[in-house]
């Protein structure tokens, strides 16, 4: 990528930015309000649980083929088009809705829509940062990249709160489909060049060349490992574990269990600025180095803290809890960020979406196995036992990737070259 590339940084930062807040916002007020809507149409969590399947599988088969998809198109303007198509298909529901119930079938049909489209979308728009921000300044974008992506989590679940409680589920759609349009046009101002690429499509041969390209660079291939693995113990730790510890071991209140995830997001946020203000000039591997080791050893000190012979009251412990998600949230993003950015470098862009797409691709298929079996484990074994035990086997994986990992995946010297 030449310099000249990056003649309008800021400003192309600055509407990148701008338009994942504005889809970011009408996703999660979205799909905050979409469950709400499926129970109390059907009272079904047999329903509830096939509305989840259908949100996330399209979406898991049709990656790849976003990725390569990205690597050919001009990323700006297929990211406004399916901004656009995302809008265009909410506010069409949103039509449907004010002469007829949105029913099972429509809103099944709506969903599985809206995965394929969020596919499609994923990697290329994740592939695009790279060639509108320069190398020395990718940390810090990645890191505004991330705040203004929290601060979207937390605005989008409020708003899609009060709009499904106060005007119904059709308003959501409307206010959804309208953030989806106006993102898209935030991002057709966005100046960006592109060389397009004239060969023959083969689909396969191309999601092949990335899955080659990472084989073939050792830093790479350590990260991708160490994202998988580590996405397979600790994503279940999360979406399983801890609402299992919360809600049935120590029956938190649904209020308090929510404002945990408010504490996990104030703990992000403050990892973020960490980096923006203070920790700008910390070497990637000192960032990921201990945040890995903080993180662990926070991680196991909790897991050991909540065990039964402590005696510790349910409303200590639910401080315990509190405190416990902003510190992971916190040195979770000094890992996050450093490794992120890398990956921008490393990869060249005409690889970048496939490459990405691959990443996602692996890490998401590995949630619903891993959750499946931390769920069949929990009704087997003591929960608090299991879940120091995945703290301390988490912690191990992390000391094998701090001894074994090269210097290039952490200080990436430069972009990787397509090897002819």
């Amino acid at each position: 990528m030449s310099e000249n590339l990056y003649e309008h940084e800021a400003r192309n930062l600055f509407l990148v930015l701008s338009g994942r807040f504005e889809s970011i916002v009408g996703a999660t007020a979205l799909m905050t309000a979409l469950p709400l809507y499926v129970l109390d149409l059907t009272k079904s969590g047999t329903i509830m649980g096939l509305v989840t399947m259908l949100e996330l599988v399209p979406r898991l088969f049709i990656l790849p083929f976003g990725g390569v998809i990205g690597d050919r198109v001009n990323r700006k303007w297929w990211m406004v088009a399916m901004d656009e198509l995302h809008g265009i298909l909410i506010l069409s529901v949103w039509l449907l809705s004010l002469k007829f119930k949105i029913n099972l079938p429509i809103l099944i049909s709506f969903i599985v829509a809206s995965s394929v489209i969020d596919g499609l979308f994923s990697g290329p728009t994740a592939a695009m940062f790279g060639d509108v921000v320069k190398r020395e300044h990718m940390k810090l974008a990645t890191s505004l990249n991330a705040v203004s992506r929290n601060f979207a989590n937390i605005i989008g679940p409020i708003l899609g709160g009060f709009l499904y409680g106060k005007y119904g589920f059709s308003n959501v759609l409307l206010i959804t489909g309208l953030l989806y349009v106006f993102s898209g046009i935030t991002e057709m101002f966005i100046l960006y060049r592109f060389e397009p690429k004239y060969r023959k499509l083969n689909f396969f041969a191309e999601i092949g060349e990335g899955i080659k390209f990472v084989w073939s660079h050792r830093g790479l291939k350590f990260l991708f490992l160490f994202a998988v693995v580590l996405n397979f113990l600790a994503s279940p730790l999360f979406m399983v574990v801890f609402p299992y510890l919360a809600r049935v071991t120590f029956k938190f209140s649904a209020p308090q269990y929510g404002s945990l995830q408010v504490f996990a997001t104030v703990g992000a946020m403050l990892g973020n600025f960490a980096i923006i203000f203070l920790l700008r000039r910390a070497s990637s591997k000192t960032l990921i180095v201990s945040g890995l080791i903080f993180q662990s050893l926070f991680a196991i000190a909790f897991s050991i803290v909540i065990l039964p012979f402590f005696g510790i009251g349910a409303g200590t412990v639910f401080w315990i809890f509190a405190l416990a998600f902003l510190v992971i949230s916190f040195f979770n993003v000094l890992v996050n960020i450093p490794i992120n950015a890398n990956l921008q470098i490393m990869i060249p862009s005409q690889l970048r979406s496939r490459v990405f797409s691959v990443l996602e691709f692996l890490a998401t298929c590995m949630m619903p196995v891993s959750s499946m079996l931390y769920g069949y484990i929990l009704d087997k074994v003591n929960p608090l036992w299991f879940f120091l035990s995945i703290n301390l086997l988490t912690a191990f994986v992390v000391m094998v990737f701090i001894i074994k990992a090269p210097q290039e995946a952490y200080e990436p010297g430069t972009t990787y070259q397509i090897e002819v």
